[in-house]
């Protein structure tokens, strides 16, 4: 007969390196139960209940299920007597095991929290651990180890709240399910001690289950060092992303230091010197001559290297079109002169700018970005493609929509419009208040939102119909408009801007109190989602995040508004809100010559440049795939 003895614990928390250290000694081996096929093989008798975890209860176990794990128990070499066995979702198991099992013995081997979800974090961004799981609706890194019960609230969290959110579910769970057992069928491991004295640390678990260890462990085995060599310090790197999370995993924490303290009185729990977490590291750039600086919080970057995506900024006042984009846990920020620059739509590879008196058009390559001089490969190169003039018409909101027709907010004519080839814009709907199209800025109307690949909604200052009748009422009497039947879905808004149908709700910015919030398209009734330091315009979403652009506010401007008589500090850039619960978890703040944000769009790529005419662009084509097969082939 086999004895058993089953590892647990959270993921990076030593128990691989506890197997392989327990295996080297004879009569000592690994059986079935160190693979991920012997229960998952056997879900079918669990059909009736869709995947939702690898959570498995005592409640869960069947007859085929019980087979399975006895047959799994007892398939080992010939010459082992005793098996340690380890999987990390054996971790979410245990009750189950313990159940069908009841001769098994489990060694609960715990590590410091910190050092293991920083390991766990560097494993996910490996990406060498994830798991064949449908997650529907997960995106960024894929899902690494035991998928936990709680895993779709974690959609679009950084790493490290994702891994600590990970680290506190399954360590919970190990100590709910071994509690619930004997005194004398499990113990606890500790890997530090194991790290510092392997024959100690081996022989006072061995003791404490009642099993013998025949081996020496003077010393772990070479094959563990060359894989995962041990580092005192190598845990700190992600201490800055760690420490703001600490008080939802020190409580959990604190069990475990209890649990150890009463099961192993001779084990003693190292204690960590936490560093002081360092500040957000500001980076300062050159822009045309201009000092500029920007500070980041590192849950920017994660979120958008998850999404594999960037942000285009853009800033009228100063002149400037930025796109920030990560690398590691940086943001980086490009600029790029464009005079006067406001609306910005994206389709496809499709790009275009509104500025100052045209529409920019550009076009993303791929090739084009191998040949641009950048510390990171650019993976999308947008070059100029179109300028098509429109005079100083004030562009506003632009969107593309399922026609690939380019739809914009042409502010100073109060109307929206279709770009036309072959005149200055093509107004397609305006105000029922607004009587006539004059270059007048009526009535200030600035915000587009697209429903279903066509224009919906738009947003207004006013319902006035006289030169910037707009601005003696700009804080008080704002409305949202349904385009298709021109009904005020709802009004006496504080300056409303950058209405956006994102998750089947209507977003939209009230840049007068500055927040973020919906509306309610039957009734009305506006909710606001969060309170932001600045003057809100500029509004775009990537999963549950919404990215919103923030103003410092200009007295002259923005005189008696709430946002005004509220914010004690006004900032500039862009905020990060957790849509879920309304919380801001991150911003990319800007200092110096940016004071003004106007748009905040997502676009596609890691890390994109946009390329304006110039010595780069003048031998690069871009050729339709009909025109590229009449290039020579084969040298001929």
């Amino acid at each position: 007969m086999v004895d058993n003895v089953v590892l647990v614990g959270a993921p990076r928390s030593g128990a691989s390196v506890f197997q392989s250290t327990l295996v080297t000694a004879d009569g000592w081996g690994v059986s079935a139960l160190s693979t991920s096929r012997v229960i998952d093989e056997c879900r079918e008798d669990l059909n009736s209940r869709t995947f939702d975890s690898h959570r498995l209860l005592p409640s869960d176990l069947t007859d085929r299920i019980r087979e399975s794990l006895t047959q799994a128990s007892e398939s080992v070499e010939p010459g082992v007597n005793t098996s340690v066995d380890w999987h990390p979702r054996l971790s979410l198991r245990v009750g189950l095991l313990a159940a069908a099992l009841p001769d098994a013995r489990f060694v609960f081997v715990m590590r410091r929290p910190v050092p293991a979800i920083s390991s766990l974090m560097e494993a996910w961004r490996s990406r060498r651990f994830a798991v064949d799981a449908e997650l529907e609706g997960w995106w960024g890194e894929p899902w690494a180890f035991p998928v936990i019960p709680e895993w779709a609230d974690l959609i679009g969290k950084p790493p490290a709240d994702v891994c600590s959110a990970q680290w506190t579910a399954i360590t919970q769970a190990v100590i709910e399910d071994l509690e619930s057992l004997p005194r004398e069928r499990w113990t606890v491991g500790s890997y530090e001690g194991l790290l510092a004295d392997p024959a100690r640390e081996l022989a006072s678990v061995c003791l404490d289950i009642g099993v013998t260890w025949t081996g020496t462990a003077g010393q772990l085995p070479a094959t563990v060092n060359a894989v995962s060599p041990p580092d005192a310090t190598k845990w700190s790197r992600n201490w800055p992303e760690i420490a703001p999370l600490m008080p939802r995993i020190e409580p959990i924490a604190e069990r475990l230091r209890a649990i150890a303290t009463e099961r192993r009185p001779d084990l003693e729990w190292p204690a960590l010197e936490l560093p002081k977490a360092p500040p957000v590291q500001a980076q300062t750039l050159e822009s045309t001559g201009t000092p500029f600086a920007s500070v980041h919080t590192p849950s920017v970057a994660s979120v958008l290297s998850q999404a594999s995506a960037s942000l285009m900024i853009t800033t009228y006042k100063s002149g400037h079109v930025i796109i920030a984009r990560a690398h590691e846990d940086r943001v980086d920020t490009e600029f790029t002169t464009v005079n006067r620059p406001m609306g910005v739509a994206t389709i496809g590879a499709r790009l275009a700018i509104g500025a100052s008196d045209a529409v920019l058009s550009f076009s993303g390559n791929a090739q084009l970005g191998r040949s641009i001089d950048s510390p990171v490969s650019v993976d999308v190169a947008y070059a100029p493609r179109s300028v098509i003039f429109t005079g100083d018409i004030a562009i506003h909101d632009m969107a593309y929509g399922a026609d690939e027709e380019l739809y914009f907010i042409n502010t100073r004519f109060s109307c929206l419009c279709r770009l036309d080839m072959n005149h200055s814009f093509d107004p397609i709907w305006r105000p029922w208040w607004v009587t006539a199209l004059a270059p007048e800025d009526r009535c200030h109307l600035n915000g587009l939102a697209m429903r279903d690949g066509r224009p919906r909604y738009v947003t207004a200052l006013a319902q006035t119909d006289t030169p910037n009748g707009w601005r003696e009422l700009k804080g008080t009497s704002g409305v949202i408009v349904d385009v298709d039947t021109s009904e005020i879905l709802t009004e006496g808004l504080s300056m409303p801007h950058s209405p956006r149908w994102h998750d089947g709700r209507l977003w939209f910015l009230e840049s007068g109190k500055g927040t973020l919030a919906t509306v309610d398209i039957p009734t009305g009734m506006v909710t606001t989602v969060a309170i932001l330091p600045g003057f809100t315009r500029g509004l775009s979403f990537i999963g549950p995040y919404a990215f919103v652009g923030l103003s410092q506010v200009r007295e002259s401007v923005f005189t008696e508004l709430p946002i005004t008589l509220r914010a004690d500090e006004r900032n500039c850039g862009v905020w990060m809100v957790d849509t879920r619960t309304g919380q801001i978890v991150g911003f990319l703040k800007f200092d110096g010559v940016v004071q003004e944000i106007f748009e905040v769009a997502v676009l596609p790529g890691h890390w994109p440049s946009l390329v304006q005419a110039g010595p780069l662009t003048h031998n690069a084509f871009t050729l339709s795939d009909e025109a590229l097969t009449q290039l020579p082939q084969d040298g001929k």
